[in-house]
């Protein structure tokens, strides 16, 4: 659906958006679940988690082999780009619904939850956003953030169970004393524009719940320590502040350069679990560059990181979701990503399934981690609740 506003001249004389007041998508009824009992969700539910895809909308579009393995093996969905402000909001006078509605409506028919992603980051603005926040006024700049934030958010009001509220804000590498990234939104409104999301985002949909969803926190190296503890801080200043943050959000985009900090990662996930946070694994994938080009050694290599990460992960009961960016190796963002490509020029096998949509090595560990679990589910059921 697109929603069309005002005069496109007079709201960019005034300085304000023109999808104020977009239209709200009214809840459809949930259909039955359509995930089948030997698939990584049935598994996952097991143990009171969900399983669940980024949806690619060109795949997702014209191939309905990848709907049924979506509908098969996942029991949450998320758009991988199509609630993007860059896609949703191309200018100040339309929204652009239409990508995530179909999403939306394929979910609900099949019973499956729907996450939200992502509502502030410092990619994914589109061109007018930028001349906003550059404008040199922090009034405009709140604007344009209050007003995209409400405008997506009301409209799915009551159909998406958690919005990635803030996407890849720290980054120590920086140089500020409180780690945040230099950003769009850092420069044009202040470090209050973290706090100030949030609290938009809650007072949208007071429902859904809201997540802070950051990336290069599983591995040992230095300047991972710093964003680990760089993240800490924040969270704790959040808290101490009242601001309305629900979950923290892991991406686990798994890379072989580095070695797993098995101690470090269990320890920060501890320590997030302790502040009453929920946690979730909402990018997951395996870069598989360190391996060799040998499909089946690859294919261990990929599949044993993926358990050793897992097994961590879900012995932590506050984890709730695990979602990888893609089901499916050829849509794999790792091969678009010119520092994630394989020196070698292979395609990489990130995802559980393969070009011939068969179940892999990396399928057959997710399943086993999930099986394996610990049994939390009385725990994340409150977790899920305090929402």
């Amino acid at each position: 659906m697109t929603v069309r506003g005002p005069n496109r001249r007079a709201v960019l004389a005034g300085g304000a958006l023109a999808f104020t007041g977009a239209a709200t998508a009214a809840p459809s009824p949930l259909g039955s679940p359509s995930w089948a009992g030997d698939g990584l969700h049935a598994a996952a539910a097991a143990k009171g988690l969900a399983y669940g895809t980024a949806v690619p909308i060109t795949r997702f579009r014209q191939d309905p082999r990848w709907r049924e393995l979506a509908a098969r093996e996942c029991g949450i969905l998320v758009c991988e780009n199509a609630m993007k402000f860059v896609a949703v909001a191309p200018n100040p006078a339309t929204l652009d619904f239409a990508a995530a509605d179909e999403t939306l409506r394929f979910a609900r028919g099949n019973g499956q939850r729907m996450r939200g992603h992502c509502l502030v980051w410092h990619e994914g603005l589109p061109p007018w956003a930028l001349a906003a926040l550059a404008s040199g006024n922090p009034a405009r700049a709140e604007l344009t953030m209050r007003q995209w934030i409400e405008a997506v958010v009301r409209r799915y009001q009551g159909s998406i169970a958690v919005w990635d509220v803030l996407n890849e804000i720290v980054s120590p590498a920086d140089g500020r004393p409180d780690g945040l990234r230099a950003t769009p939104w850092l420069k044009a409104i202040g470090p209050g524009y973290v706090d100030l999301a949030f609290r938009i985002m809650k007072d949208a949909d007071p429902g859904a719940a809201a997540l802070w969803n950051e990336n290069d926190c599983e591995h040992r190296a230095d300047w991972i320590d710093e964003r680990r503890t760089a993240i800490l801080k924040t969270l704790e200043g959040l808290l101490r502040r009242g601001v309305p943050i629900d979950r923290f959000g892991i991406q686990a985009h798994l890379f072989t350069t580095l070695p797993f900090a098995e101690a470090g990662f269990r320890r920060f996930l501890r320590e997030i679990a302790e502040m009453g946070l929920a946690i979730e694994i909402t990018e997951f994938d395996v870069d598989d560059r360190a391996f060799p080009a040998d499909i089946a050694a690859r294919d261990r290599g990929v599949a044993d990181l993926a358990r050793r990460f897992l097994d961590t992960a879900l012995d932590e009961a506050a984890v709730l979701n695990v979602v990888s960016w893609d089901l499916y190796d050829p849509d794999t963002w790792l091969n678009a990503s010119p520092a994630r490509k394989r020196p070698d020029g292979l395609p990489q096998r990130a995802l559980p399934f393969d070009a011939g949509y068969r179940r892999k090595p990396l399928w057959r560990a997710m399943h086993e981690a999930f099986r394996d679990a610990p049994d939390h589910r009385a725990a994340r059921a409150r977790l899920r609740a305090k929402v």
